[in-house]
């Protein structure tokens, strides 16, 4: 064992998608992060779908740049305009209220290989190759212990242990939280085979009794095949997938295998479906898969561990620089356990709705596709649900209709009150930046505000818009903490900065509808009530 140990704000175990972006969130904030990952060669391909609303928050970030190119190298129509519910066609992302109305297209390993590059770049301390084996709690903090590759024993301490350590998570197991629900019923495959593109359009999906198959081209001369085969769903997980499985299921859904011999990877995944009841215990925080295993109903499960740790990281840069207490990461179960709730329920019905192959089942699908899927207010229910622009963390006390709800980007002026023209973006300014209030133009001048907060002015117009507010104080995590009819104080803003980040005693956070009569144009996005849903391609349970 090593003589002493290594400390750190935050010690993260998991370097995936989840892990990496709290890492880089609390790191921005300030906080000294050391991430371990076991891993020392990249992943398989597994989670191919970035959302719009997790698009949106990489471009707070200044990221869109380089996941638009990752992406454009991996396949040129990296833009999918139109998306999948329960295995139906016809959401319409591109009618999204956004810059981003689209899914993006590209494999895991390289939005991990973005994600840790940008984490190092915000100061994370990112170790391959380092196992972990245990932790232990006091009152002031967290001894983990782990090994290396060599074998030799390392510990490492912090006030705050983050597990993002997948859907087997060790680290909930050693702190003891329940993972609630039931083992995998059911069983899918799925295949990135050796194969170009054999059709003109970008996806192609095929159903009928003996079941279905999504096909989508992956990269140059693959093709990934996504396949419920009626008669192999009750084939255990742990049965290796074979290529004449693969080919037989072809034909019988499709009617053609196309001529696949290999793959670069097949797997076989369920629908074990379990989540915690809390999403931390003292001082150890569960994030991504860690906290849920489901169906991939629609495969965009990855972006909600995403969100998670978007939701997560900040709040954890600021208790663990000082700027906020211990009781602000409190706020990240109350906000996202319900979120990620909605989302098990979803993929349930998602897949009552998809893997029912009796003729019945077949002609509720048709239905569903042909006659309702179109209606507009249906449409808008159902994208919002898989593009993450339902979630909301408004509550029933809240005093104005857009607390809680998501920012998108939007025209202000950077120079705070000068009077010059509209000249940058929320999201320019938000990339380097904590809080950010936008307001319209007063007369007393610049603001005297805490300098956790950047003050930037917008159009009335603008505000009016997209908020229905004169004001809107912004989280990091881009969305509202507080909005106002008229524009506030100095003391105001200040007040609401200190509720947001629970500087002073406040009431739980629990997500609630906004009001009924309230129209979701005057937020410029959809009500609080199409709190989320979706799913991602887990580890087996």
């Amino acid at each position: 064992m090593s003589n002493s140990a290594t400390s750190a704000d935050v010690v993260i175990i998991g370097g995936g998608p989840a892990g990496l972006t709290v890492a880089a969130e609390a790191a921005r904030a300030g906080a000294g992060v050391i991430v371990l990952e076991r891993r020392t060669e990249d992943t398989h391909s597994r989670a191919g779908v970035i959302q719009p609303r997790v698009l949106e928050l990489f471009d707070v970030r200044g990221l869109m740049g380089r996941f638009r190119a990752a992406a454009e190298r991996w396949r040129p129509d990296f833009e999918v305009p139109r998306y999948i519910y329960a295995g139906l066609t016809g959401l319409r992302y591109d009618l999204l209220d956004s810059k981003f109305p689209y899914a993006l297209i590209m494999p895991q390993m390289t939005t991990e290989h973005l994600l840790a590059e940008w984490a190092v770049e915000q100061g994370a301390d990112l170790r391959r190759g380092i196992t972990y084996v245990s932790h232990t709690e006091t009152a002031d903090g967290v001894t983990v212990t782990a090994r290396d590759a060599a074998g030799e024993v390392l510990e490492f301490t912090a006030p705050y242990l983050v597990g993002a350590d997948g859907a087997r998570s060790l680290v909930r197991e050693v702190t003891g939280i329940p993972f609630e629900g039931h083992k995998t019923r059911m069983t899918a495959v799925a295949v990135d085979a050796v194969l170009s593109f054999p059709w003109e359009a970008s996806m192609q999906m095929k159903r009928n009794e003996h079941g279905w198959v999504l096909a989508y081209p992956f990269g140059k001369g693959i093709t990934r095949f996504i396949i419920v085969a009626e008669h192999r769903r009750n084939v255990p997980h742990t049965e290796p997938v074979t290529m004449e499985e693969v080919r037989e299921s072809l034909r019988l859904i499709f009617g053609n295998d196309f001529g696949v011999t290999s793959a670069n990877w097949l797997s076989r995944y369920g629908d074990a479906h379990r989540m915690v009841p809390e999403f931390r215990r003292g001082r150890v925080l569960l994030a991504g898969e860690a906290t849920r295993v489901h169906y991939p109903a629609s495969g965009i499960g990855m972006n909600y561990c995403i969100q998670d740790a978007f939701n997560l990281g900040w709040k954890l840069g600021w208790v663990g620089t000082g700027r906020a207490p211990d009781a602000l990461l409190d706020t990240y179960h109350d906000e996202r356990h319900p979120v990620l709730k909605a989302l098990m329920d979803d993929v349930a019905t998602q897949c009552g709705l998809h893997f029912d192959f009796s003729p019945a089942g077949m002609a509720l699908k048709e239905f569903f596709e042909r006659e309702l899927v179109p209606i507009p207010e249906v449409n808008a229910i159902l994208r919002n649900r898989l593009s993450g622009f339902g979630t909301s963390y408004h509550r029933d006390s809240d005093s104005h209709v857009a607390d809680g709800t998501r920012v998108s980007d939007f025209p202000v002026d950077s120079s705070a009150g000068t009077g010059s023209p509209l000249g940058s973006t929320y999201t320019e300014v938000a990339k380097d930046a904590g809080f950010v209030l936008a307001d319209v133009p007063g007369p007393e001048g610049p603001r005297s505000l805490p300098d956790t907060i950047t003050a930037v002015t917008a159009s009335a117009a603008s505000l009016a818009r997209d908020f229905g507010a004169a004001a809107v104080l912004i989280r990091p995590d881009a969305y509202v903490a507080r909005a106002w009819a008229t524009r506030p104080t100095d003391e105001e803003v200040a007040a609401a900065y200190q509720t947001a980040t629970r500087q002073d005693a406040g009431e739980p956070l629990t997500p609630a509808e906004a009001p009924a009569e309230t129209p979701a144009e005057a937020l410029g996005q959809a009500p609080a009530a199409g709190i989320t849903a979706a799913g991602r391609q887990p580890e087996h349970a």
